[in-house]
């Protein structure tokens, strides 16, 4: 559904404590998303000394400094804002998505619905976007919730568009930087779509994941299929490009997944029934995207947000789903 998202300014120019002041008025809501997660998570506490030598060691000093800031603004552990901040790679069988790319005359539209399960579909009703500006590369947006300071989906007019998928494998976890967090870095300090590939494809990351990453020209889309350690390229086929949830280029020995989780169970299904819409149809604007987005073979009851993208056009359109009433 249509409605005004909440916006959050963001100025990397100012020292790291600083930056997430414009989360005051909605630190109640970081709370509650807070607690959910530390609720799917369990106890913590006893893994202190681990999680504060992973962030020492892999987060980025001026990243760990933001989230010790937020910590002291919820008025909770620096150790329980992290672990949120790393939900992705700790629990990331809650989250599904579907996203495709395609071209046009103006550059390749960049779709996208975020499939994540939260209570009370708290993740559409915190939904935020955070408008980062004096970056290294120039200003990017992140489709995000208060709290939360990586990015799962972002804009970089005039760059590349990014959004993750979750994929799982037999792979284990590698001791790197958690992917939220390189996809930020990349939006900070990349300058064009390729240099964007090829560190999303070259760096070591902590878990697995199904990264769309489209720029300003035509045919510059490419999914990237990664575990921790291993990646490979697939590129589109007639101006379309598709992703779930399912690795179709690498041969990553997918994990053995139980079959009521919803994630594998449905990703083919929204695999080919997003294909057959494009083959139908290519999408030529915003509205074609969300039209294809909210089919009711492609969205799913645990879709949280509908977006779209362009980077040669500059522009990020989110919607939530019907469902939803705010």
């Amino acid at each position: 559904m249509m409605m005004n998202i909440p916006q959050l300014d963001v100025d990397l120019r100012l020292p790291p404590a600083k930056r997430w002041h414009a989360l005051h008025p909605f630190a109640g809501q970081a709370r509650q998303l807070l607690n959910q997660y530390l609720g799917d998570l369990g106890d913590f506490e006893q893994f202190h000394a681990t999680i504060i030598s992973y962030r020492d060691r892999y987060i980025q000093a001026e990243y760990a400094a933001e989230l010790r800031a937020i910590a002291q603004l919820l008025d909770v552990s620096e150790e329980a804002a992290l672990i949120v901040n790393l939900y992705y790679d700790l629990l990331k069988f809650v989250l599904g998505c579907t996203a495709f790319a395609a071209d046009t005359e103006q550059g390749p539209l960049h779709a996208r619905n975020l499939d994540w399960w939260t209570e009370m579909g708290l993740l559409s009703s915190a939904t935020v976007v955070a408008n980062f500006q004096g970056a290294a590369a120039g200003p990017f947006q992140v489709v995000s919730w208060p709290g939360f300071t990586g990015a799962l989906s972002g804009l970089a007019p005039g760059r590349f568009a990014i959004t993750l998928n979750a994929v799982l494998s037999n792979e284990p976890p590698t001791a790197a930087a958690p992917i939220t967090y390189l996809i930020r870095s990349v939006f900070e300090t990349a300058s064009t779509f390729a240099e964007a590939v090829d560190r999303l494809a070259s760096t070591a990351i902590l878990s697995d994941c199904l990264l769309l990453i489209t720029g300003i020209q035509p045919g510059e889309m490419v999914v990237i299929e990664r575990t921790p350690t291993r990646s490979a390229l697939r590129h589109p086929t007639n101006g379309r490009l598709i992703v779930t949830n399912d690795y179709l280029a690498l041969q990553a020995n997918p994990s053995s997944i139980s079959a009521e989780q919803q994630l594998q169970q449905t990703s083919c299904g929204r695999f080919d029934r997003a294909s057959l819409l494009l083959k139908q149809h290519t999408p030529r604007n915003a509205a074609e995207c969300f039209s294809v987005l909210t089919d009711p073979a492609v969205c799913m009851t645990i879709t949280a947000q509908h977006m779209v993208m362009s980077a040669a056009q500059g522009f990020l359109e989110v919607q939530l789903p019907a469902w939803f009433s705010r």
